[in-house]
């Protein structure tokens, strides 16, 4: 089976992960092409406002060398990782190319990142959804009339997984993620619930400078962390926090948000100990194993006071979450599913 593989490529990106979970399989012939190359990701007001002149220009620089790749190579499928970039002209001239189209959507809605991405999404020949309730809105919320299935998240072999437990930790609890109003929220909450317990808390992720002021001096701040520092921040705590963001705003109105992140798998194959916020696919996961989880502040606060100085506890959990995750969770065996999709797609 040959691949053309379009998607990001910045280490501990998901698509980055399972561009090389499929080059891994020895039955698939993948080639690649870097998305992220074409149009940089870039901080200053200056340089954001020149790639939007640009972008047009990356674009068509982009089509043509996907168009050349299909040319030469006639792979059997165009794979794309949520495809920013990838709009439906494209598709469409691959598609009369003979190529099958394929997205693996890692995002919450399809309608939440402008207007040529929602058309192209309805476009592909098939959608293979991270998001357990997508088959099941996919025509009704969203309108789309073509094919979406389901194949959740999964842990980098070769970047998350971490056989030996930590033993020398600097901070009691650590959370890394992009900051939002409903973790800003929840961390607020967490502060008051706590009260005067000193603790030593360290937060990473875009964005938290907002409430910085808000929260205690002592906490600390570690900023946008990817790769190998975000596994090493991750390791670095007693306790690991796991939130979701359970809905979103598109449109004006509310569509459904997370049940579950790529950290529900990380977190696992890293031997960290965490606490999850509770969704009933994450209960299905993790809870009969012992993975403690909360839904507030409050909740939050509760469990970390009864395993802050629980050792034992916390290494039994780990273990356990550890041993139930690897290699069931992994992007290799999420790879090996959507192999058979995609070998079933070739005869549909």
């Amino acid at each position: 089976m040959k691949i053309l593989f379009v998607g990001e490529t910045w280490l501990g990106s998901g698509a980055r992960s399972m561009k090389e979970a499929l080059a891994r399989n020895p039955a698939i012939d993948l080639d690649e092409l870097a998305e992220d190359g074409f149009l940089p990701k870039v901080r200053s007001r200056g340089l954001r406002a020149l790639n939007r002149i640009t972008r047009p220009l990356y674009r068509q620089d982009f089509n043509n060398q996907v168009l050349d790749k299909v040319r030469h190579n006639s792979p059997d499928f165009l794979v794309t990782y949520k495809g920013n970039f990838v709009y439906a002209d494209l598709l469409r001239r691959v598609s009369a190319m003979g190529v099958k189209t394929v997205n693996i959507y890692p995002d919450c809605s399809p309608h939440a990142h402008g207007k040529p991405h929602r058309e192209a999404v309805g476009i592909y020949d098939l959608v293979i959804s991270t998001k357990e309730y997508h088959p099941k809105l996919w025509h009704e919320l969203y309108s789309y009339q073509n094919r979406c299935v389901f194949v959740p998240q999964g842990y980098d072999p070769l970047l998350h997984l971490v056989s030996r437990p930590q033993s020398d930790f600097q901070f009691d609890v650590v959370m890394v993620a992009t900051y939002r109003p409903e973790y800003g929220r929840l961390i607020l909450d967490f502060l008051n619930a706590i009260g005067r317990v000193n603790i030593k808390v360290a937060i990473g992720g875009h964005g938290w400078k907002v409430l910085k002021s808000q929260l205690p001096s002592s906490w600390q701040f570690l900023g946008g962390i990817t790769g190998r520092s975000y596994v090493d921040a991750l390791r670095a705590g007693k306790i690991c926090v796991a939130p979701l963001t359970r809905q979103m705003a598109v449109d004006d109105k509310q569509q459904a948000g997370d049940v579950d992140t790529t950290r529900t798998y990380e977190l696992a194959a890293a031997h960290c100990f965490f606490v999850h916020q509770r969704t009933d696919f994450v209960r299905d996961l993790y809870e009969s194993i012992g993975v403690p989880m909360f839904e507030g502040g409050d909740e939050l606060a509760e469990q970390v006071m009864r395993y802050i100085d629980a050792p034992c506890d916390r290494s039994r959990i780990a273990r356990a979450a550890h041993q139930h995750a690897v290699p069931r969770y992994s992007t290799d065996s999420r790879a090996a599913e959507i192999y058979e999709l995609l070998k079933a797609e070739l005869v549909a």
